[in-house]
């Protein structure tokens, strides 16, 4: 049975950033991105939008832009917020010690 007793706060941070960024990757494609491509305009025009901006309000142009602007800004908050948890982490596993795992 080995102990976690420290995880570096660099170390956190680019975990945290990667993960986040392919969790938004995944999600944001789902939810932001094929709606605000197909679903938005297709809505619209079904509810007589004659903007054609769709019924959010968004283009074509507007989704892809918000997709990238979103994954970016996952990977920061993502990676600051692992780091503030491996910050805290490393605290209280000072004071009750860390997590067991038994490696092989």
């Amino acid at each position: 049975m080995q102990t976690i007793h420290h995880i570096t706060i660099g170390s956190a941070f680019k975990v945290g950033a990667v993960l986040s960024a392919l969790l938004f990757l995944i999600f944001g494609f789902f939810f932001l991105l094929l709606p605000g491509l197909f679903g938005a305009s297709l809505l619209g025009s079904l509810m007589g939008d004659q903007g054609g901006m769709g019924a959010f309000g968004m283009g074509a142009g507007t989704s892809i832009f918000l997709y990238l602007v979103g994954i970016v800004a996952y990977a920061i908050l993502g990676g600051i917020g692992f780091a503030i948890e491996a910050f805290f982490y490393n605290i209280v596993a000072g004071i009750v010690g860390g997590i067991e795992i038994e490696l092989s």
